[in-house]
């Protein structure tokens, strides 16, 4: 036999003899608006309890609370709360039936054509037959396919047999509501037993690669034109190899830049004359290899210095010797530059170097080609190294340590040169054991603690025993077990509800 949902057919919720859940005060006023008490028994009668079950598959999380039913009768709204395991949303819409099985045989079938709210299916059944039943939840929705079963539910004869029967689930722990968990970013994962790879947390700092890196001086002192360098590229920005990154105007010194551009074009001058009169026989070869000679020496003199064949050949030009980013520059246009100051800093945005200080007595159990993990300062990410670079030959005799570089990608995150990390080395070593995100990791004031989900709206905080971690996940010697939901993102606010006597987790609202 199959029925919709009482809810969506009628109009009106069915009456509730207690009411189990603390809802909106727009349905609260459809509830009363509704609802007939004088025809529910009298003020006295005994009080329902309430079933709360949680349930986890691979597509959604059921977190159910419903009275304990009673045959031929509507005990009360089913609050039947679905999340999506995937992004740990709740789901937003979707077709549920809810089966009633007795044995192998369908008894009662439910259709609710959508949520009531978001992560929300509401369901008053009537059952007509007393007994214990099979209950299967089936979700079709664009979010998630999935099915939940509930192996016995026992429908009562009597509503003193359901006023007698036992909560299924205690509530006792740190309450924090669905519409907590759906408002912030969430997610649970089971305690499962694994391997751990041994590393050790060392000190690090992202550097630039070797050649990944130049700094651009001035050759000469000068000015910097204030007109020609108004478009000089800034920090931050993409230059090519051979661009024009500055323009100086050298000023007047022994040997300097436009003495040395002048002797140039004198040179050309004599070369050219001396070619013409060996043509005319006035002139042995000899004078015009000598010609050529000093030509090629003034060249490169001036080319030292940065000279081109511009069309002002006396003002300089400063290009760039690699394709980049501009990490530092520090002139100003219309300023003074000194032989030898800095002007620009490229670097090579590709690659990157961590170099870690690591400890002497740790650098033999290095295996060889090892890949290290590294959290920068400030990001909360763990990501992997992309090969070992090196290991140093030469101790620190104040530290003690080695140097150990680190080859890093730079192309999927922002590097800074200079930048602080905590490096997870390898030892070289596995253990075995349950096994954590370290991110369900939290330190309550010196304390590592982790919040067990043991409800769906229900958590312990748990104080763990902690060993080897990879950086990534780490082995708990003591405090939870196998298979128990651990909140992985979220933690800190279930936190703050368990110091709030749980004034934090606010209001039911359904």
């Amino acid at each position: 036999m199959n029925r919709r949902n009482e809810h969506s057919e009628t109009g009106q919720p069915p009456c509730t003899v207690r009411s189990v859940l603390i809802a909106s005060t727009v349905l609260l006023q459809l509830i009363n608006a509704g609802c007939d008490r004088s025809t529910e028994g009298d003020i006295g009668a005994p009080e329902i309890g309430t079933v709360v079950v949680t349930q986890w598959n691979d597509s959604t999380e059921l977190f159910l609370e419903y009275p304990h039913p009673i045959a031929g009768r509507h005990t009360g709204n089913w609050a039947i709360h679905l999340t999506s395991m995937a992004t740990f949303e709740p789901i937003r819409s979707g077709n549920l039936v809810v089966r009633f099985f007795s044995g192998e045989s369908l008894k009662e079938s439910f259709t609710i054509e959508d949520v009531i709210r978001d992560g929300i299916f509401l369901l008053d059944p009537m059952i007509a037959t007393p007994g214990h039943y099979r209950v299967e939840f089936l979700l079709d929705g664009l979010q998630a396919h999935s099915q939940h079963v509930l192996d016995d539910v026992q429908v009562y004869a009597e509503e003193t047999e359901a006023a007698l029967a036992e909560e299924a689930e205690g509530e006792e722990g740190i309450a924090f509501l669905k519409e907590q968990q759906w408002q912030i970013p969430w997610a649970v994962s089971p305690a499962v037993t694994g391997l751990v790879l041994r590393t050790a947390a060392v000190p690090g700092e992202v550097v630039a690669p070797d050649g990944a890196l130049v700094q651009i001086a001035a050759p000469v002192a000068g000015i910097a034109l204030e007109e020609p360098n108004r478009s000089a590229p800034s920090v931050g920005q993409s230059v090519d190899a051979g661009q024009v990154l500055a323009v100086l105007a050298p000023t007047a010194q022994e040997g300097g830049f436009a003495r040395a551009v002048a002797n140039v074009q004198q040179l050309e001058r004599e070369v050219q004359r001396a070619a013409r009169l060996l043509e005319a026989g006035a002139i042995p070869a000899r004078r015009l290899e000598e010609a050529d000679y000093d030509l090629e020496v003034a060249r490169a003199e001036a080319e030292a210095m940065g000279a081109s064949t511009s069309e002002s050949p006396f003002q300089l030009q400063i290009t760039s010797p690699m394709t980049g980013v501009v990490a530092t520059r520090s002139f100003v246009p219309g300023g003074r530059v000194e032989a030898g100051e800095p002007l620009f800093t490229i670097v090579d945005p590709g690659t990157a170097w961590l170099r870690l200080a690591v400890p002497i007595d740790m650098v033999s159990s290095l295996p060889e080609g090892a890949l290290g993990r590294y959290r920068l300062e400030g990001e909360e990410d763990v990501l992997e190294t992309t090969g070992l670079v090196s290991v140093g030959r030469i101790m620190d005799p104040q530290t003690r340590t080695v140097p150990v570089v680190f080859e890093i990608s730079a192309t999927s995150q922002r590097l800074v040169y200079g930048q602080l990390a905590e490096a997870f080395i390898p030892m070289g070593a596995e253990a075995y054991g349950i096994v954590i995100p370290n991110a369900a990791i939290i330190d309550d004031n010196g304390t590592d603690v982790t919040f067990v989900q043991t409800g769906g709206e229900t958590f312990e905080r748990r104080i763990l025993m902690l060993g080897p971690t990879d950086g990534v996940s780490t082995v708990v010697q003591a405090g939870i077990a196998p298979g128990e939901m651990i909140v992985v993102k979220g933690a800190y606010q279930v936190r703050l509800a368990s110091m709030s006597g749980n004034e934090f987790a606010g209001s039911h609202v359904h």
